[in-house]
């Protein structure tokens, strides 16, 4: 039996197959019960309330794609680096130095990354019963985490790691070259424990200019998508804010490239060669509109793919976390109906 997902990230969909980003979260009632129980560092500590909380948003949606809840500094954490959620990520012991970074911890992923790893077994086990559905994976690309290392939580100008970047693109490229191998690494884990295609986030990567990423990032995002693809693993790459990388992304390996709403969908068909899928592009904020509209603007998406074979339908970032229940189903029911 065939799975959508996988059809369009190997260009053989008869239609778009539809997930969405941060679908399994705060937007939903039975994940906020959840939360009564377990902060969210327990939840990604226990596999089997994990679990619970990748597989709501398939009950409720009946979405193509099952994401493991996790989070993608993970393997920072494994790294040594202290995390919290205040509630937003903290990295309580951020390095500022080559030196630093070289004294972390030497990690073993397959024991800090165990919780995860028994989620997607059992994950996999859920969806025998559901053979339609795909298992996915993610992880944080090399620079986001980078950010995220250096900088120690979400940051508006970024000062300390775009000031490394300007000031030692050598030490620089010499950390995001390992992070890569961490991060493949950490992928090739989730592949055996059940993932049947992964999610490169690079969320921070549209912080930079085109000639930055293709000189500094891009050489690492290569790097996990050449031995995913070595591995057989179909991947996809999404930076938001990043239509302006795109000609670089399109170079990165990835099967597909997830896209924000900044641009219109046309843009991105137009741009990107036939060979290469798109996700996206709805902007998540659509999905407070009035049923019509969000009909009409989905609508609009797929009929710019119509006949492409490799498109994700998907929104341009995550879920909100006060998104209207209805106007998601609204925005999975119109994919299922649409005529390709």
């Amino acid at each position: 039996m065939t799975k959508p997902i996988l059809d369009a990230l190997a260009g053989k969909a008869h239609s778009s197959p539809v997930w969405m980003m941060r679908q399994a979260g705060r937007h939903l009632p039975e994940y906020r019960e959840l939360r009564k129980t377990f902060s969210f560092l327990d939840m990604l500590k226990n596999p089997q309330a994990a679990a619970q909380a990748s597989f709501q948003p398939i009950e409720r949606y009946d979405v193509d794609g099952v994401i493991v809840f996790s989070d993608i500094l993970v393997p920072l954490q494994a790294l040594g680096m202290d995390l919290d959620f205040q509630p937003g990520p903290i990295l309580k012991n951020p390095i500022r130095s080559l030196r630093e970074f070289q004294l972390l911890l030497e990690p073993n992923l397959r024991e800090s990354a165990s919780s995860i790893l028994e989620t997607l077994n059992i994950l996999r086990e859920e969806l025998r019963r559901l053979p339609k559905k795909t298992l996915l994976g993610f992880a944080g690309a090399p620079y986001t985490l980078a950010t995220y290392a250096i900088e120690g939580k979400s940051s508006k100008h970024f000062e300390y790691v775009k000031g490394w970047l300007y000031k030692d693109p050598k030490g620089f490229l010499t950390i995001l070259d390992r992070l890569a191998d961490l991060t493949i690494e950490y992928l090739l884990l989730q592949n055996q424990a059940g993932a049947e295609a992964v999610q490169l986030f690079d969320t921070w990567a549209g912080e930079l200019s085109l000639e930055e990423y293709t000189k500094m990032v891009l050489p690492s995002t290569q790097k996990i998508f050449e031995a995913l693809k070595h591995h057989g693993i179909p991947s996809i790459l999404y930076a938001n804010g990043a239509s302006h990388l795109i000609d670089a992304q399109i170079l990165s390996g990835a099967d597909a490239i997830s896209v924000d709403w900044r641009r219109d969908i046309s843009f991105y068909v137009d741009k990107i060669p036939a060979g290469i899928g798109i996700q996206g592009n709805l902007d998540p904020s659509m999905l407070f509109a009035p049923e019509k509209r969000i009909i009409q603007e989905t609508n609009r998406i797929l009929q710019a793919v119509r006949g492409r074979g490799n498109h994700i339908l998907n929104l341009g970032h995550g879920l909100h976390p006060t998104t209207p229940i209805e106007g998601v189903k609204t925005f999975v029911r119109t994919a299922r109906e649409f005529s390709f």
